[in-house]
């Protein structure tokens, strides 16, 4: 059994999330590697049943001051926002609106994705765990996951695919969507979970879950035979690992799908800069100045009385000079002005405001769900070298800092319609960076045990970047802390800085 890696959403991630029935009420985070140039956050706060909750969310990348390149941070960052929260019942053969299949069809996509990282956190856990009785218990919990995932797409099909009598063609269409996209979520489930088992048996205590793991890979061969017969007899595009163009028409066919369905839940959204509000201001107050200045200058002048001819050529001399000066002083005020809003408005307030609205079909008079206000600051860190910290020699980075400060609205038909949290996704683009870095591979000598003699192998070259994630909302706090690993090619990976709760707790969650 062989699986393509399709999509690169094989990466290590950072996620901090709780169970289902927690999740109405807690804040959700999310570090993440989204493709070779952007790092992912992704943030859910809680929606109040009633009046505003306020949130904060603080993002810190650390860059070595040697491979940072001068950039605009706006200009990388691109940002959506959505709601999240169980849909509203559709029962088989039920007469319903496009939206309400739509939102139905993301609550089961959710659950399979619950799936696949419950089977995945059973096989992480049990490769780190030494007792026999977790080791007995490993089997049964991969059957159960596996389960989950064909129990959800098969209730999602008879629920959300079934077509009722009299629907129109509009209906019949997005039903036949629904089955092809939950048939592309339960293959990047199985093949999540096939991943799952490979790192698996790459753990030291591999040889004690043998049988488990062949059982495990018995159970997703079975699977994904049947979605893929399933898939074939509905004439359904399938990913042939043979054929580059097949491949790519899968990707493409996939990511419309996707797209398709989370369209329903994603706010509008309203932006813009207050430095660009301001600068009109700032211009026409600088020119007030400098006109007030300069007819002063003039009335003075004006006023002073010639005592010959000669005196009167120089007068008017001094006039055009000191005009010339005060137009030119009104220009550089006029910039100086640009610039010190540009610098420190983020200070005392933001250099963006947002606001996310709900679309008239969700809520007609299109009210607001989110507002926010958002800053980037860049610093100079100067510390002192680790190899040597007391030497005197110290390391320089820069510091790029987000920060988002907003709050959620709470509204009373999304209430009923079973919104309950909003998701903020938020991504970087690092590629300003990259023509900054050294080879992505570099020799390295070594001596041959056998021929006593010089060799050079590939060693990669890597650079490592921080990141802080800190969020708080209603008392609760979720901090991430992470290291970006990137090289000329692009972002590599990210690793974790802090322990792993799950491993601590040596509890494997059912």
């Amino acid at each position: 059994m062989a699986f393509v890696d399709l999509a690169p959403g094989g990466r290590a991630g950072i996620i901090s999330t709780t169970d289902d029935d927690e999740l109405v009420g807690s804040v959700d985070v999310r570090l993440d590697v989204h493709d070779a140039s952007r790092i992912e956050w992704s943030v859910t706060v809680p929606i109040a049943q009633r009046g505003r909750r306020a949130y904060a969310i603080d993002v810190e990348l650390e860059i070595p001051a040697n491979v940072f390149a001068q950039h605009t941070p706006w200009d990388q960052l691109q940002s959506w926002t959505r709601l999240d929260g169980p849909a509203e019942s559709v029962e088989p053969g039920a007469r319903v609106t496009i939206d309400a299949l739509r939102r139905a069809t993301i609550s089961f996509a959710h659950k399979l994705a619950r799936a696949g990282e419950g089977f995945a956190r059973h096989c992480r856990l049990a490769g780190a765990l030494c007792s026999m009785g977790r080791r007995e218990e490993l089997e049964e919990g991969l059957v159960l996951w596996i389960g989950v995932a064909t129990a959800t797409t098969e209730d999602a099909r008879a629920r959300l695919v079934t077509c009722a009598d009299g629907e129109s063609a509009e209906i019949r269409r997005e039903r036949a969507l629904i089955d092809e996209y939950v048939s592309v979520r339960l293959l990047e489930m199985l093949a999540n979970a096939e991943r799952a088992l490979v790192a698996l048996s790459a753990s030291p205590n591999a040889e004690a879950y043998t049988t488990a793991i062949a059982h495990g890979e018995r159970l997703i061969g079975e699977a994904l035979g049947k979605e893929i017969a399933y898939r074939a007899e509905r004439r359904y595009l399938c990913a042939d690992p043979t054929s580059s163009a097949t491949l790519e028409q899968y990707l493409d066919r996939a990511s419309r799908l996707k797209k398709h369905f989370q369209e329903v839940l994603f706010l509008e959204p309203e932006t813009f800069h207050v430095a660009e509000r301001l600068h009109h201001w700032v211009a026409a107050v600088a020119a007030v100045v400098a006109a007030t200045w300069a007819f002063a200058w003039q009335i003075w002048l004006i006023n002073r009385t010639p005592t010959a001819g000669s005196t009167l050529g120089s007068g008017l001399v001094v006039i055009a000079v000191i005009g010339g000066l005060v137009y030119a002083a009104k220009d550089r005020i006029k910039e100086i002005g640009r610039s010190w809003i540009s610098g420190n408005v983020h200070r005392f307030y933001a250099q963006r405001v947002a606001r996310w609205r709900a679309p008239a079909r969700r809520l007609p008079g299109r009210d607001v769900v989110v507002s926010a206000r958002e800053s980037f600051d860049q610093a100079v860190r100067t510390q002192p070298d680790p190899l040597n910290p007391h030497s005197g020699a110290s390391v320089a980075s820069t510091l790029v800092k987000f920060t988002h400060r907003g709050s959620v609205i709470a509204h009373p038909s999304l209430h009923a319609a079973g919104v309950r949290r909003v998701k903020h996704i938020f991504r970087y683009d690092l590629s300003p960076l990259f023509a900054r870095l050294d080879d992505a591979v570099k020799k390295v000598p070594v001596l041959d045990a056998e021929t006593q003699k010089v060799r050079f192998i590939d060693a990669p070259r890597v650079y490592r970047v921080p990141v802080w994630l800190h969020v708080t909302s209603g008392g609760e706090t979720r901090d991430e802390r992470a290291t970006l690993v990137i090289h000329k090619r692009g972002l590599d990976r990210i690793e974790s800085d802090s322990s792993q709760d799950d491993l601590d707790t040596g509890v494997l969650p059912l």
